[in-house]
């Protein structure tokens, strides 16, 4: 936004501009073209989204304030500021030095044949255009249905936080989560589903790579989804928008709909369990007491108050606190331990389905047992939560420790 502040004029120079494509265009008089957009799939802007929201918010900046601009970081903000601001918007008057290059695309008739061609061609070049690669892989897996059993299986508190399309939430008010956190969460059933001969093709990531490297579990995952074996066009999208068809999969992804909240028990829980009179989990620099009171004392005494926080600590995916949470530490600690959440799967039928109904309780048994013992592989690690979330003896063992415990 920058370039359109302080020199307008070369802002095309600067910018690829923006790709539009739309199944229906009329020509008019003076180069002029009516636009459409009605096909959610193939129309809109294939290109240079980030140029035009950055348009967005320059022309709002001549109506509202700049503190007022800064709070917009997504489309739903900026429709709802464009939409509140419609009729001034109209009445502005702007420099043609102001101007930003547009390339539009249409099919050549409205014959069938040449409309699932553009629907072809509009995606394909969309992806060759598009040069930001996370943007790219979410979005085009988002439209092409990859997410839609993943939406339905998580709570609708969690799901309506995650951005499937990339800056984009349903719930504006509370705290993102990024689509890649939930789909790297999926592959601890995939995982499972492939060691037991239940994949097409055998494919999985490594547990450390859950926490460590989610643009390979992205990847991964759109190779995974969009076999034929696995997900079948549907309607009549040219072979483009897909449903799932694959049973073991979808259970996968059912299944993935309870991690969230055993990631969050987890969280919560591992602390308590792991003092259990002989150990102590605040005595680390990584973790954080919290005691607002202490931590006032301690800065009016003019004492080391590192080991303290005053930010109650709450739960990574569902931002809950509870009495048990005393302490604020790194997720990366407990890591091993979700991803360890396979050893408690199992093969029914071809699907894949938790050991027990009540599989909440179940992890609280293993894990009030296990977490006193997982005080060596901490230590080992010094207490390093990326060290310790990378091992894979970490996860070796938290998996072991469900077995047999």
């Amino acid at each position: 936004m920058g370039t359109l502040n302080d020199n307008p004029e070369l802002f095309r120079f600067k910018s690829k501009g923006i790709l539009i494509s739309s199944h229906k265009v009329e020509e008019l008089q003076r180069n002029r073209f009516r636009v459409i957009f009605d096909k959610d799939f193939a129309d809109g802007v294939l290109d240079g989204g980030h140029n035009l929201f950055a348009i967005g918010l320059f022309v709002l900046s001549q109506l509202i304030g700049d503190k007022e601009v800064k709070k917009i970081r997504s489309w739903e903000q900026l429709d709802q500021a464009w939409g509140d601001n419609r009729k001034e918007i109209e009445n502005l008057d702007f420099d043609t030095d102001s101007l930003v290059s547009v390339e539009l695309l249409y099919p050549g008739s409205s014959d069938e044949a040449d409309q699932e061609a553009f629907d072809r061609a509009a995606f394909d070049i969309s992806q060759a255009r598009n040069a930001n690669t996370e943007v790219k892989t979410e979005a085009f897996q988002n439209k092409l249905g990859f997410y839609d059993v993943l939406k339905e299986a998580l709570p609708l508190e969690i799901s309506h936080r995650v951005e499937w399309k990339p800056g984009v939430v349903e719930e504006h008010e509370a705290k993102p989560i990024s689509v890649r956190d939930i789909v790297a969460l999926a592959w601890i059933p995939l995982n499972f589903a492939n060691d037991n001969g239940l994949l097409p093709k055998e494919i999985s990531v490594l547990p450390q790579n859950i926490y460590r490297n989610k643009g390979e579990c992205s990847d991964k995952f759109k190779l995974l989804m969009e076999r034929d074996d696995v997900t079948e066009p549907i309607g009549g999208q040219a072979g483009q928008a897909r449903q799932l068809r694959h049973p073991a999969i979808e259970s996968c992804l059912e299944i993935a709909g309870d991690l969230p909240r055993l990631y969050d028990l987890i969280y919560e829980k591992f602390p308590r369990f792991y003092n259990d009179g002989t150990h102590r989990f605040g005595r680390r620099n990584v973790v954080k007491m919290y005691d607002p009171e202490k931590l006032k004392q301690l800065k009016a005494e003019d004492k080391d108050a590192s080991g303290y926080t005053g930010i109650r600590p709450v739960t990574p995916f569902f931002q809950r606190t509870s009495k048990d949470m005393k302490w604020k530490y790194p997720d990366a600690l407990i890591i091993p331990f979700v991803t360890a959440l396979s050893a408690l799967m199992k093969v029914d039928d071809g699907k894949i389905v938790w050991v027990s109904d009540d599989i909440d309780k179940v992890v609280l048994e293993k894990l009030e047992k296990a977490a006193p013992l997982f005080e060596g592989q901490l230590d080992a690690y010094d207490w390093d939560p990326q060290r310790v979330a990378k091992s894979p003896s970490s996860h070796k063992q938290a998996a072991s420790y469900y077995k047999v415990l």
